[in-house]
Formats: C-alpha cells, sequence, structure tokens
C-alpha cells in the first residue's frame, strides 16, 4: 500500500540505485585501465633496468682488459716467454675486447625505443642517453686505432667517468616520469632531434670535457 501511494518515490530511488552502480562500474573499469596501465609500464621499466644492468656487465670487461692490454700487457703475459707469442696473445684479447664492446653496443641500440615508449621524449634522459651513445662510438674508434681509453681529463688513478654517466643515467630511468599518452615511435621533428643532440653533447662534455667533434649518426 505505501508504494502504490507513492510510486514517485520508488521511481526516484530505483533510478538512485541505478545511476551509483553506473557510476561504480565507470569508476571500477577505469581503475582497472589505470592500475593496469601501471603494472604494464612498471614491468617495463624493471625490464629496461636489468637490460641496462646487462650492458654495464658486458661493457666493464672488453673496456679494462684491452686497457690492461695497453698499458700491461707484459704483466699479464709474462707466462709467455715468446715475445711473438705474447704479442700474438695480446693482440687476440684485444680483437676479443673489441668484439664485446660491438656486442654491447648493440644493446644500447635497443634502450632508445624503449626508453620513448616509457617517457616520451624527456629531454633530460634521452641527453643522457645520446652522451653515451657518442662515448661508445668513440671509445670503438679508439679500439680500433690502438689507441688509450682515456679522456684528457683521466688517469689510471682517477675515478671512471664513464660509470659516473651511466650511473646518473640509470638513476634518470628509475626516477622518471610517465607522459599521459604513449608517443608514436617515430623519427622526432628535426627541431627536436637538433635539441636532443645539443643536450647529449652538453652531458658529454660535462664528464668527458672538450674533445673534438666526436658525433656519430644517431642510432
Amino acid at each position: 500500500m505505501l508504494f502504490a501511494a507513492e510510486p514517485n518515490s520508488l521511481d526516484t530511488a530505483l533510478w538512485s540505485a541505478i545511476s551509483q552502480l553506473a557510476v561504480l562500474a565507470i569508476v571500477g573499469f577505469v581503475a582497472n585501465i589505470v592500475i593496469r596501465r601501471f603494472r604494464e609500464v612498471s614491468t617495463a621499466r624493471q625490464d629496461l633496468l636489468k637490460e641496462i644492468d646487462a650492458f654495464s656487465i658486458h661493457l666493464y670487461k672488453p673496456r679494462k682488459i684491452y686497457q690492461v692490454m695497453i698499458d700491461h700487457c707484459n704483466e699479464l703475459l709474462t707466462g709467455i716467454s715468446n715475445s711473438d707469442e705474447r704479442e700474438c696473445r695480446r693482440l687476440e684479447a684485444i680483437h676479443k675486447a673489441l668484439e664485446e664492446l660491438v656486442e654491447a653496443t648493440g644493446r644500447l641500440r635497443t634502450f632508445q625505443v624503449k626508453i620513448i615508449q616509457l617517457y616520451g621524449y624527456d629531454l633530460d634522459l634521452l641527453a643522457h642517453y645520446l652522451a653515451i651513445w657518442r662515448y661508445m662510438k668513440e671509445i670503438r674508434r679508439r679500439m680500433e686505432k690502438g689507441e688509450s681509453l682515456y679522456f684528457s681529463n683521466e688517469k689510471p688513478e682517477s675515478g671512471d667517468a664513464f660509470y659516473r654517466l651511466f650511473d646518473s643515467f640509470r638513476y634518470r630511468v628509475t626516477k622518471a616520469g610517465y607522459p599521459w599518452r604513449q608517443p608514436e615511435i617515430a623519427q622526432p621533428p628535426p627541431e627536436l632531434l637538433a635539441r636532443m643532440r645539443a643536450a647529449g653533447d652538453a652531458v658529454f662534455r660535462q664528464y668527458f670535457g672538450d674533445v673534438r667533434d666526436l658525433r656519430a649518426p644517431a642510432p
């Protein structure tokens, strides 16, 4: 009798309940998308950090072996009395180190796409990446010519400028924010590319000082 006497109240309550359910469904749907997106980018970032660590490990060995063979080859090969054989072993170690460095450089190339997928065109992050890329090209050139890997502002007893740069890059990967919209993977506009290269050159000079123009085409 109460419902029959107040049909409008029943309709209002019914539509209110339906509206609340609809709002909850929409909120749940959006929250599910946000949570899923966060999990995806979180996993992607952890995967990228693992690849960065693997790159660091694979790069450390050939750089150090090469420099030791250049600086102190006789100390490591004292067990070989024949000078010709000793030189042959030294060159084999240098060639092997160069092969491993080229392999490590291939790992570095994959970072660029993943950085843009995760963070968009983050200028600071890409500047550090490009500074590392420029360094790798110079290190390969020096190894191919049999030159020392130390830059003018470095000494054997000084801190490793490259790993200070690399640690700074890795830290930025852990702290950089995600863009709301995932950018398309495409060649950036010329003006943005010029800004990225200029920023990369500035970071490079910060760690390695003024060196002649070593720029290679961006990967």
